[in-house]
């Protein structure tokens, strides 16, 4: 409506000014013939610019302007009625004309009404006069006559012209007003269902709640900046919002771990680009919707993912929004680190200014940092219609929006094989228990990294898929997705090693098999290692802590094959004793010393042990070892997913400090062992501050702590 206000206005004065224009020309050319003098043509002037300089600076000021329209036709009457009464003819009536044309634009008919009152009573006015002063007779009032009825058949018309334009006028109002209101409805609801959406994919990664929520924010901002238009900025941050939809189809035993993705969990979380951007291909509600999707993770460089664009090939959403989620990474809180300060982050943008990020907008980016345009906005903030239990409603709600997703997105279940989840595999097998003694293993693909270096992570995809298809043909167990690579089984009613071992050779033999035919085969795919309830007992934590023990053994040791938990053993505290160090500090300064006696207790020693002698060979000084174990607190029995949480976590603390003296080992499960070659320059003490300090700043649970024994190789005499 204001826009139209504001279109009517401006062709109320270019009429008006027009008119100005013609009337001051044509009268100044009388002044210079000397048909007029200046005592009329001074009032003239004053009559005919005033009023309309005065409504030209109003309009300027407010050109939507409702009063507008009566300063413009009060100028107009002013100068039409001292026409009127100065003039030496009464043929005037043409100068009402254009007013009447103008006042019609603003379909008024009152307007009309009272104007063609005044214009009426002018003319009348002035007939009379000039009867007075005898410049009209009885001879003229046929023209009399003529000029007033085309003043009456002018407003007449006026008015019904006005009429029928009023209601013209308003039947478009009230339809355009309809239309604008369900276009905000429209508007609002999309918003609302992105912003739902945008809360679903965070609530499924714990660690980033709102971070969809700021980057939609940080993104148009930054777009508002370099010159975006408002429609435009909109549906950045509605692109914004939905930069990680396809975090839907990655685990959340993934999007949630705390430490260090492993290659293979990294090649799925890659994934979710170009899930996302699947996701909203061919959705016209805005245009480039998929983009910022599919390619907030190119690089400038060209070593982005997924497709490796470079520079200006990727769209311009994209890297608006790959800087803003990379700002938001920096500035929010995670589990390994707290978040950047300012000046951090400035440094981290200009040093990877035209290697990640576009330099252009990396620049502007930083302006806006240093003058706090994003200060208003917390890293911790999350939009208000982020709900509790929001991540159990995913699925449902994804699939109701987008129409995306199958039985093997239900939470129940593995995205990729269709079996039972992890979670859901730990439950239905802990119910078994309750009822029936049985077996458990641990099927496990070994060299699953290699052939997706080698064939590609689909082909890894397929290796998956026939492993659990060769699985889901044992009617008789209970099978889960355990891991990227291994999948949890029970067997009710096994009682015996036999049963157990021969179950367990078929199964392996089986697969292998079956994965021969495969072109991106690898020997020895297949290792499983398992354990009896009977001899461990119906607690499945103890048991999947045995069956896991065992299958570290095969892996680490024979590479191939199955292996069955012998004895009744934690696997916490198992590699604590503290003469241990000593003893293997005496066996390495010994050239002729084995350590076959450990093999048991220690798969894959034997490795770690030749690779730490041949340092300690090639080193004329002293080194320095360090055995970090993580063991319960006293008092608790956790679970293997706890002890795992907390290698992961002992992982990236050592990854996090260690420098170019230092060399690490897994040793264990439960273990690292740390080598430093420069103990003059870093003693053991030191590097195990740092590495504790590190550890538990992250790890805020108290149910893992770390115990750290130090021994020190003595230089090569």
């Amino acid at each position: 409506m204001d826009r139209m206000i504001g279109k009517i206005n401006r062709y109320l004065m270019i009429g008006w000014l027009a008119i100005v224009v013609v009337l001051s020309a044509t009268y100044t050319g009388e002044l210079v013939r000397g048909h007029r003098d200046l005592a009329y043509m001074i009032p003239f002037y004053l009559v005919l610019g005033v009023p309309s300089l005065t409504c030209l600076v109003y309009f300027l000021k407010n050109p939507k302007s409702t009063k507008l329209r009566y300063f413009a036709i009060t100028g107009y009457l002013l100068m039409y009625t001292f026409v009127l009464l100065n003039t030496n003819t009464i043929m005037t009536y043409g100068y009402i004309i254009p007013m009447l044309s103008l006042i019609v634009l603003y379909h008024q008919p009152r307007l009309v009404l009272i104007m063609g009152s005044v214009a009426l009573a002018a003319n009348i006015a002035c007939v009379v006069r000039f009867f007075i002063i005898g410049m009209v007779t009885t001879d003229d009032i046929k023209d009399v006559e003529i000029q007033i009825g085309m003043i009456l058949f002018c407003f007449i018309f006026a008015y019904i012209a006005s009429v029928i334009y009023n209601k013209i006028v308003k039947q478009n109002t009230e339809y355009i007003a309809s239309i604008d209101d369900k276009q905000t409805q429209l508007e609002r609801v999309t918003l609302q269902t992105i912003t739902t959406i945008a809360n679903i994919i965070d609530a499924k990664d714990e660690y980033t709640k709102g971070h969809s929520y700021r980057v939609a924010e940080y993104s148009s901002m930054l777009a508002a900046e370099i010159g975006y238009s408002k429609e435009r900025v909109s549906n950045v941050k509605y692109i914004g919002l939905l930069h990680d939809i396809g975090k839907i189809g990655i685990p959340d035993s993934i999007l949630n771990k705390p430490g260090k993705l492993n290659d293979n969990e990294y090649a799925l979380m890659r994934k979710h680009a170009e899930i996302g951007g699947n996701i909203l291909s061919g959705n016209n509600m805005i245009d480039g919707m998929d983009e910022g999707a599919k390619f907030h993770h190119e690089r400038y460089d060209g070593r982005g993912y997924p497709m490796g664009l470079k520079g200006e090939e990727i769209p311009e959403v994209a890297r608006i929004i790959g800087l803003a989620d990379a700002y938001d990474a920096m500035t929010s809180n995670r589990v390994y680190r707290k978040r950047l300060t300012n000046e951090k982050v400035i440094d981290e943008i200009k040093r990877f200014s035209g290697i990640q990020f576009d330099p252009k907008l990396a620049e502007i980016f930083v302006k806006m940092i240093e003058d706090g345009k994003f200060d208003e906005i917390s890293p911790d903030a999350v939009p208000e219609s982020a709900t509790k239990g929001i991540a159990e409603q995913s699925a449902a709600l994804l699939q109701s929006v987008i129409g995306f997703g199958n039985s093997s997105y239900d939470t129940d279940h593995d995205y990729l094989t269709g079996l039972l989840s992890r979670s859901s595999g730990e439950k239905e097998i802990s119910l078994a228990l309750a009822e029936t003694d049985g077996g458990l293993f641990i099927v496990d693909i070994t060299n699953l990294q290699d052939v997706n270096e080698k064939h590609g992570i689909v082909a890894g995809d397929r290796i998956i898929q026939t492993t659990a298809e060769a699985l889901a043909e044992h009617k008789e167990l209970l099978v889960a997705r355990f891991s990227g690579s291994s999948f949890l089984c029970f067997a009710a009613g096994i009682t015996t090693d036999n049963a157990l071992d021969e179950l367990m050779s078929s199964i392996c033999g089986s697969i292998n098999k079956t994965l021969r035919g495969a072109p991106e085969y690898e020997n020895n795919l297949i290792c499983v290692g398992g354990a009896l309830s009977k001899d461990v007992g119906r607690d499945f934590q103890k048991l999947l802590v045995a069956a896991d023990r065992a299958l570290f053994y095969i892996k680490e040791l024979e590479k191939k094959g199955c292996y069955l938990y012998k004895k009744e053993a934690s696997v916490f505290g198992e590699y604590s004793s503290g003469n241990r160090l000593e003893q293997m500090i005496g066996k390495l300064v010994s050239d002729n010393s084995k350590l076959a006696e450990y093999e048991q207790d220690y798969p894959g020693v034997a490795k770690i042990y030749e690779l730490v002698r041949n340092i300690y060979r090639e080193k004329k000084g002293e080194i320095q070892l360090v055995l970090i174990t993580v063991t319960p607190t006293l008092g608790i029995t956790p679970a293997v997913s706890d002890r795992d949480e907390a290698m992961e976590y002992l992982q990236n603390a050592i990854d996090i400090t260690k420098d170019e003296t230092i060399i690490t080992f897994r040793f264990s499960s439960v273990q690292y062992l740390v080598v430093i070659t420069d103990p003059a320059g870093e003693n053991a003490e030191s590097v195990v501050d740092r590495i504790l300090n590190c550890f538990y700043k992250s790890y805020d649970k108290k149910n893992m702590a770390l115990m750290t024994e130090a021994a020190t190789l003595p230089a090569r005499g």
